[in-house]
């Protein structure tokens, strides 16, 4: 399992202003690992999704100001 505090460079993507304040479209698109720089996988950035839905809202709704 990664921790979200091991991700850099962390984007997210589907924001839609329809969907505020949920945002249930958004989803990470993008990151790297902070110890090796590898970009994760679509795999592990569905995972890192479903473990930390609060921080993809939180950039989803950042994304908008």
């Amino acid at each position: 399992m990664i921790k979200i505090d091991d991700v850099i460079n962390l984007s997210v993507e589907g924001v839609d202003t329809k969907d505020y304040p949920d945002f249930c479209d958004a989803f990470f698109s993008q990151g790297f690992l902070a110890t090796t720089g590898r970009e994760l996988t679509e795999d592990e950035l569905i995972q890192l999704g479903d473990d930390y839905p609060e921080i993809v809202n939180e950039m989803a709704y950042e994304s908008l100001i």
